[in-house]
């Protein structure tokens, strides 16, 4: 059986990353994990079902299919957010896009395993 914190502690290793949780599309917490504990994870996965569902919908109106990964480039980080099925999504926050390319891997390496821990494989 996989461990979701041995999981999201993978995420935390990549220099730059603050913080890794895996959310419902529900927008419920299911499991998360944060570098310094001051980033609320039960909001910020509650609003990030709430931007993949635009980005859902947007990719429908534009005929471009479905959304592989979001990506949100802010002022001091970005915040990636990566659909795991229809019933998780991996929201990740880090400090600069150097990282980008290793946490996408991690995310894509790592997506068997979470579904198989959330009995949704």
């Amino acid at each position: 059986m996989v461990d979701l914190k041995q999981t999201l502690s993978r995420f935390l290793a990549i220099p730059g990353v603050r913080l890794a949780i895996l959310v419902g599309r529900d927008g419920l917490l299911i499991e998360g994990m944060t570098r310094d504990g001051k980033d609320n994870m039960e909001a910020v996965g509650a609003i990030m079902t709430t931007a993949l569902s635009t980005a859902e919908a947007l990719g429908q109106e534009i005929s471009r299919g479905g959304v592989v990964g979001v990506v949100m480039e802010y002022e001091q980080g970005l915040v990636s957010i990566d659909p795991l099925g229809d019933f998780a999504l991996m929201v990740t926050l880090f400090d600069n896009a150097s990282n980008l390319g290793r946490i996408r891997h991690l995310v894509r390496t790592s997506r068997n395993e979470v579904l198989e821990a959330l009995d949704i494989a």
